[in-house]
């Protein structure tokens, strides 16, 4: 299982970077729970949108994509990945300042992400993915 979640991750991952929304949501569930950490505030509470529709309309007004974005840690752990994402230039784009990183848990069924958590840093992401 956790070779088949890292698959999955690495590839939503690459469709991302390329700018390929068809083949990123492909590999997102319709029913995508995802919860996000609004840019805005300094402490921000999480923020929760459902479908793959939601996650869609994010990708097409997020001025985060023309950063560029890697991955700096990948640990998973069966069905749940931790994902460290480093972007040079994110903490001038939003007021909680993390040394330009965004922690991801995801969670990945049948071979699509069917969650996905932001959260304010490594220690709470490790602390979800069990």
């Amino acid at each position: 299982m956790s070779e088949a979640t890292e698959a999955v991750v690495r590839d939503a991952w690459a469709a991302f970077r390329a700018g390929d929304t068809t083949r990123l949501l492909a590999l997102v569930h319709p029913d995508l729970e995802w919860t996000y950490l609004d840019p805005a505030f300094a402490d921000p509470e999480p923020q929760t949108c459902h479908g793959r529709s939601q996650l869609a309309q994010a990708l097409r007004r997020d001025s985060l994509r023309i950063l560029t974005w890697d991955i700096e840690e990948l640990a998973v752990h069966g069905d749940q990945a931790m994902v460290v994402l480093h972007a040079p230039g994110l903490d001038r784009q939003r007021v909680r300042q993390a040394q330009d990183r965004n922690y991801l848990v995801l969670t990945v069924r049948q071979g699509q992400i069917t969650a996905m958590r932001a959260c304010r840093d490594q220690d709470e992401a490790a602390a979800l993915v069990h």
